[in-house]
């Protein structure tokens, strides 16, 4: 296939700030309607112009013609033209099974990427044909390091709150509360699990580190000051308005994440832990 935006997703052409989350803009939505239309064309059936067509427009919720008076690729581009934007993102991934069907499955999502990317939309495509939002290469890399380290079967229940903090945080628009509120409850469950509290709350598990000498006194105020974060405006039953900034949530996400990683690391490592007037024992 033609390679979509290959100059402005070079090197060479400053790129824009990824920022867009609510909004599709008319531009990227030709773009989109080009690149669907170019791999339906020149690739072998199940796909063609017809089809493709069709697709959108069922999906969009509209009722397709026959044979459009305009053509295909016009009649698609005006109805995506119109449609409520969050839809636009739904047939990006409605559509990702007839291109994988077609065997045009990476062209298709390098195009879609790239097309987002130059209108600094935050989302992304992702191998499985779902969208996530865009993280630097090193901060997801430290999101997959967490989820590998939790598939040990106790660490089940953080898991799941990681993965229900995921989709919020990835959610079209993304649901800013609930990804903070997810991913603390994660990084809790790991730490209670990790120093074997149970029952504590987070900041009784973060005295107990403290006093052990488990972590860095300068680690440990910087947990203390999200558990603060969270108690003052997102923890649960919270009656106040959701204030935290999209730069806010960014932080709180990655902050727990790399905490969850600092708690298992420390206990794989045997960080000794030294109880007050008693014998080190080991962590975990």
């Amino acid at each position: 296939m033609s390679n979509f935006r290959e100059f402005s997703a070079s090197d060479k052409v400053e790129r824009p700030v990824r920022d867009i989350d609510s909004d599709a803009p008319t531009g990227m939505r030709q773009e989109l309607i080009d690149l669907f239309f170019h791999l339906a064309e020149h690739n072998s059936p199940p796909l063609n112009d017809g089809i493709m067509y069709r697709i959108v427009c069922q999906s969009l919720g509209e009722r397709a013609s026959g044979q459009p008076y305009s053509g295909f690729r016009y009649a698609a581009g005006r109805d995506f033209a119109k449609a409520d934007w969050q839809r636009v993102y739904d047939v990006i991934c409605r559509l990702w099974p007839e291109f994988t069907k077609a065997e045009v499955g990476h062209e298709y999502r390098s195009g879609v990427n790239r097309i987002l990317a130059g209108y600094g939309v935050v989302w992304k495509l992702t191998e499985e044909g779902r969208l996530e939002r865009h993280l630097p290469s090193l901060a997801q890399s430290v999101v997959v390091a967490a989820i590998t380290e939790l598939r040990e079967p106790r660490f089940a229940a953080a898991l799941a709150l990681l993965n229900a903090a995921r989709e919020a945080f990835d959610d079209q628009p993304r649901r800013d509360r609930d990804a903070c509120t997810n991913i603390f409850d994660s990084m809790e469950s790991v730490a209670k699990e990790v120093f074997k509290k149970p029952n504590a709350t987070f900041g009784s598990v973060l005295n107990y580190v403290r006093q052990t000498n488990a972590l860095q006194g300068e680690v440990i105020s910087v947990l203390k000051a999200i558990n603060n974060l969270r108690n003052h405006k997102f923890g649960h039953g919270m009656t106040v308005s959701f204030d935290l900034s999209s730069g806010d949530v960014d932080f709180t996400y990655l902050t727990c994440i790399g905490a969850i990683l600092l708690f298992i690391k420390t206990c794989k490592l045997g960080a000794p832990i030294r109880l007050p007037q008693a014998r080190a024992k080991r962590c975990g």
